[in-house]
């Protein structure tokens, strides 16, 4: 009986790994397509998108779904596929720093690039001053891209740089 019971467990384990993993794989599915329909791709090319979708995930420790609704995100802002996958990168990284959620991710670095763009400050220059910030002082990365993100505009109208604004976040959090 004992016997029975284990290899019952050990069959419906199995049982719902794999309908769990149907699952996960049509969601990844039905988020490259809308990705596609917003990017127009290729056949080909939307097959090298996921590949590399697929190793950012990978790369950044997050479920592929996480990085391939980022990358829908960030493909909604009118961005090529390398600044897709570059952007999306940057966001799960983002999110392995501070614990935000993916999507809070996308919305800060989203905020700060517009804002700072012109400084010609990318989503990789934006993460670097905030972790080199985070270590430095009694701030987090999250504080901060937090704040980026409510008061980026506000402070390009004020002429105040993004290494201004981080400096004078970071302050005030100390």
């Amino acid at each position: 009986v004992i016997a029975f019971g284990a290899s019952v467990g050990i069959l419906n384990g199995i049982s719902n790994a794999f309908k769990n993993l149907v699952a996960e794989t049509i969601k990844f599915e039905k988020v490259l397509a809308d990705v596609n329909v917003i990017l127009n791709a290729s056949n080909s090319s939307l097959e090298a998108f996921g590949s590399n979708l697929f190793d950012v995930a990978k790369n950044t420790a997050q479920s592929f779904n996480t990085a391939a609704t980022a990358a829908l995100e960030f493909s909604r802002q009118g961005l090529e596929m390398n600044d897709v996958l570059k952007r999306t990168n940057d966001a799960l990284i983002l999110t392995r720093l501070t614990g935000l959620k993916a999507e809070e991710a996308v919305s800060g670095l989203t905020a700060a690039v517009n804002a700072f763009g012109d400084a010609g400050l990318s989503t990789t220059d934006i993460i670097d001053k905030l972790a080199a910030v985070d270590v430095k002082f009694a701030v987090s990365s999250e504080d901060l891209i937090k704040a980026l993100e409510r008061t980026g505009a506000v402070a390009i109208d004020a002429g105040v740089e993004i290494d201004s604004l981080i400096g004078l976040v970071a302050a005030l959090q100390q």
